[in-house]
């Protein structure tokens, strides 16, 4: 669901790294404003958001992510055909 990182090997990938489905974008920007799509620098495609760990708004995003987990949105994590068989 969520992967935290700070390393300093690429730190501007450093914060939450947020497993989703494009099509739950555009409602968790809004909702938390400080999240942006995670871009790599390869130019690998990739559906994950991030939470930067320098944003101004850290903590409090991240205390919005860990509320959303907890109440099991939807928005959060991804169903995989090996993770659907585990159920």
């Amino acid at each position: 669901m969520l992967i935290f990182r700070k390393v300093s090997k690429n730190p501007q990938h450093n914060g939450i790294w947020i497993s989703t489905t494009r099509e739950n974008h555009a409602s968790l920007k809004r909702e938390i404003p400080a999240v942006t799509d995670f871009v790599l620098d390869e130019g690998f495609d990739t559906a994950w958001l991030l939470l930067s760990d320098s944003h101004d708004d850290f903590e409090n995003s991240a205390i919005q992510l860990c509320e959303l987990v907890s109440r099991r949105d939807k928005r959060i994590g991804k169903v995989t055909p090996k993770s659907a068989a585990m159920f």
